[in-house]
Parts: structure tokens; sequence; C-alpha cells
């Protein structure tokens, strides 16, 4: 069964590095730490720059919802000289190793982004924004056991047609393999759509 994940559900905490607050929609394991979790979805509300924090072993996305986006640093390691781009919600999401120093600036003024984090061990993932104009149906599925699908509403609202269930901006929703795919209407939405792969331990062998 589908699980909805209304803004009552979502936990307000700080960051790993204490520098700002984030909007955690889910944690997988629900009682995991930061240091031990599965995965992990999140909205944040930048309003400087600094350091991000560091993630060992696991792999993030990162997408801008608001506002005019960052300028990022990436280092592998204290060697290597890095490279600097920007992020702005124009741009394809970035995907990065959670072990590597990222220092951020904000290009004007504050920003709202959207994270996806796997332990690469357990599981992998993919992240895309949707944009839905007109009266649109989608279908997306899960195509192994195991894996899951989060619809997160950036803007507007959708219809999940299986459920009957309407989800405005802020709002998510999470499907695995039992629901068999994700049936939904939009006259006008944004979304952004996490697709969660289960690591089969016998390819880490």
């Amino acid at each position: 069964m589908a699980l909805l994940i209304p803004q009552s559900r979502q936990r307000l905490m700080r960051w790993k590095n204490g520098g700002g607050m984030t909007c955690e929609l889910m944690r997988v394991p629900e009682d995991s730490s930061l240091e031990t979790f599965d995965w992990r979805v999140s909205v944040a509300t930048v309003q400087q720059g600094g350091s991000f924090s560091a993630f060992t072993g696991v792999d993030r996305s990162l997408a801008i919802l608001e506002g005019k986006g960052l300028w990022l640093r990436l280092q592998s390691d204290d060697v290597d000289a890095g490279r600097t781009q920007s992020l702005t919600p124009r741009d394809p999401v970035l995907r990065f190793p959670g072990e590597i120093n990222v220092e951020s600036t904000l290009i004007d003024g504050g920003i709202v982004d959207f994270n996806v984090m796997t332990r690469r061990s357990r599981f992998d993932h993919t992240l895309e924004r949707i944009s839905l104009n007109g009266r649109t149906s989608l279908t997306l599925a899960t195509p192994s056991p195991g894996d899951m699908i989060m619809l997160y509403v950036v803007n507007g609202s959708c219809l999940i047609l299986a459920e009957q269930q309407r989800l405005h901006q802020g709002e998510a929703i999470l499907f695995d393999q039992e629901d068999s795919g994700c049936r939904l209407e939009a006259v006008a939405a944004e979304l952004m759509v996490v697709r969660l792969f289960a690591v089969n331990s016998s390819t880490l062998a």
C-alpha cells in the first residue's frame, strides 16, 4: 500500500554539521542514525553558504527548488584542486559522492534544495524533475522487488488514481513493488521523482 507523507509527518532537524535546518521527508530504517541509514530524502532551506556535511559511503543527488541557486566547489581530497560549478533551478540534478569536500556560496539570496542520499552498499537512486502542463496521465512502475518510487510535489497538485489521493505542494507519497506502479493525473504540477533501487548483495562480491 502506498505511504502518504504529509507535511505533518515530515521532521524538521539540524544538519549533520549543525550549520542549518532540513525537513526530512523520510529516512530508512526509521530508527537509523545519520551514520547508518539506507536512504534518506529531505528538503533544506539554505540562507548562507558553507561546507556540506560529509556522508561516507553515501551517494547524493541535489536539485534547486527555489531561489537563484548555488556556486559549488567540489574537491575529492585536500590535494585535489577541485572544480567550481553553479547549480540553479534550470540545471540538471547534481550527483556526487558524500565523502568529497563541498563548499557552497549563494548566488543571490536564500534557496530551497531537494536532497536524496543512498548508502551505496544498500541502495542506488535516480532523481528527476517532471513538469506536467494540461491534464496529463503519467504511469510510473517499480521494476524489481525492493525498489521504490517517491513523488514530491514542488508546485501545484496531482491526483494519485489508485488511492484517489490528491497530493498538494510540499507533500510526498512512497510506492513499492506491491503497489505495481503509480498512475497520476495533474492539470499543472511540478514533481520530483525519486527512484530507489535495492542493491543485490551478490553484485558487491
